[in-house]
C-alpha cells in the first residue's frame, strides 16, 4: 500500500484554544463504591457503577465534563490477548498481561498466521458482555468499546517483554520483520473493531495512536527503529488527521512528530518536557495535560500557573482526566480550580488577549 508523503495536518497557530475534562467508568466505580476489577467482567458491577457513579459525578462536576459509559473500563491489551497473551485481573486494579513471544523467530512464525479476532482470546466473552449490556440498557446507544490496542513499539514490547529492548541490537533483520508483522496485526484488529461498530475500514476522520514505549528508545534510533512502523500504522488506516499520545519524551524526540505529520499530540506524563520545548522543537499542535500526580501535589495557585504558562508557551489546549485516585475532597476542589482556570484562559483569549501576554492575566 502506498504511504502518503503529506498527510493532512493543522498549523498550530490556526488551532483555537480548547479545554476539556473527561470522566468514565474508573471514576464511577469509586463514586459508587464498586470494586474496580469487577467492572471489567461483571455486568451487575458495570451497571451499578454507571447508574450510581455517573449520577454522583454529575453532582460533583456539572454538565461541562465529558462523561463516558456504560461499559467496562478500557483494556489496553485486548489486541495481544487475541494473539494469545493472557489477561490478568488483580483485585481492585487495572488489567495486566504476560508476554508470549520468547524469541523473534517464534513471534514471526506466530504473527504470520491469520487470526480470527471474533473467536480469539476473551473476545467472545466481551462480545457477549456487550450484548447483555445493550439488553440491560436499551435506552442508551452503546458502541463496542473497551477492547483496546496500542501502537507498534508498545505492542512489540507487550508481546516480547523486556527482551524487546535488545532485539534490534541482537537480530536487526528479524526485528524489522517482526515490527512489520506486529503493525499489520494491530491494523487488522483495528479494522475488526470498526466493522463491529459499522464504521469504515479505512478512515477519513482522525485516528489516534498510543505508543508510550517508543519514548524509551533513543532519538538516535528513531529513524530506523520507530518511525517506519508508526508511519505504517497510520498509512494503512487513514487519510485523515493523525493524533498521537506518547509519554516520557525528551526534547530530542520532538522533531519526529513533524515527520509523522501529526495534527495533534498529547505528551501526557513527560516530566522532561516543558511546553516551550514542544513549541520550539516541533510544529505540531499539542495539548497540555494536568495529570493525576500534579493534581495531587499542586496547590491551587500552582495549578493556575501550570495551565496559564503552558498555554502562554504554545499549548493549543488543556485537559484533565478524572481518575480513580483524583476523587478525594481536596482533589474534587482542585478539579474545579482546573475548570475555572481553563474558563479564565478561554475568556482572556476570546477578548483579544495575546498568548505571549497571558501570564499578565493570571
Amino acid at each position: 500500500m502506498a504511504i502518503p508523503n503529506s498527510p493532512p495536518r493543522c498549523e498550530r497557530n490556526a488551532v483555537p484554544f480548547t479545554w476539556y475534562v473527561t470522566c468514565g467508568m474508573p471514576a464511577y466505580a469509586v463514586l459508587a463504591q464498586v470494586r474496580f476489577d469487577r467492572t471489567f467482567t461483571e455486568l451487575d458491577a458495570i451497571l451499578e457503577a454507571y447508574t450510581r457513579g455517573f449520577a454522583r459525578a454529575r453532582e460533583l462536576f456539572g454538565p461541562e465534563v465529558r462523561y463516558d459509559g456504560p461499559g467496562w473500563p478500557g483494556i489496553s491489551y485486548s489486541h495481544v490477548n487475541g494473539l494469545g497473551a493472557p489477561l490478568l485481573f488483580p483485585v481492585n486494579s487495572e488489567v495486566g498481561m504476560e508476554p508470549i513471544h520468547h524469541s523473534l523467530r517464534q513471534g514471526i512464525a506466530a504473527l504470520e498466521q491469520p487470526t480470527d479476532w471474533a473467536t480469539a482470546g476473551m473476545m467472545p466473552f466481551y462480545l457477549d458482555l456487550w450484548r447483555r449490556l445493550k439488553q440491560a440498557r436499551p435506552d442508551l446507544t452503546i458502541p463496542f468499546r473497551g477492547c483496546g490496542l496500542e501502537g507498534p513499539i508498545t505492542t512489540a514490547w507487550e508481546l516480547r517483554g523486556h527482551d524487546f529492548f535488545t532485539d534490534a541490537y541482537d537480530d536487526p533483520d528479524r526485528y524489522h520483520v517482526y515490527l512489520d508483522l506486529v503493525t499489520r496485526s494491530i491494523v487488522d484488529y483495528a479494522v475488526f473493531l470498526r466493522r463491529i461498530n459499522g464504521e469504515p475500514e479505512r478512515l477519513s476522520a482522525a485516528l489516534g495512536m498510543c505508543d508510550d514505549i517508543s519514548a524509551m528508545l533513543s532519538p538516535a534510533h528513531w529513524v530506523d527503529w520507530v518511525l517506519p512502523y508508526q508511519e505504517l500504522y497510520f498509512a494503512l488506516q487513514t487519510d485523515g488527521p493523525r493524533h498521537a499520545h506518547i509519554e516520557g519524551f525528551v526534547p530530542d524526540h520532538l522533531p519526529f512528530l513533524d515527520q509523522l505529520g501529526l495534527a495533534e499530540f498529547d505528551p501526557s506524563v513527560s516530566p522532561r518536557l516543558r511546553a516551550r520545548d514542544l513549541r520550539d522543537r516541533c510544529a505540531v499542535p499539542f495539548f497540555w495535560r494536568l495529570n493525576a500526580m500534579q493534581l495531587r501535589d499542586f496547590s491551587d495557585q500552582q495549578i493556575r500557573h501550570y495551565l496559564f504558562s503552558g498555554v502562554a508557551d504554545g499549548a493549543s489546549g488543556v485537559f484533565l482526566n478524572i481518575h480513580r485516585d483524583t476523587l478525594g475532597d481536596t482533589a474534587v476542589h482542585k478539579i474545579h480550580i482546573f475548570m475555572q482556570t481553563a474558563r479564565d484562559i478561554a475568556a482572556h483569549l476570546e477578548d483579544g488577549g495575546q498568548r505571549d501576554r497571558l501570564m499578565e492575566a493570571i
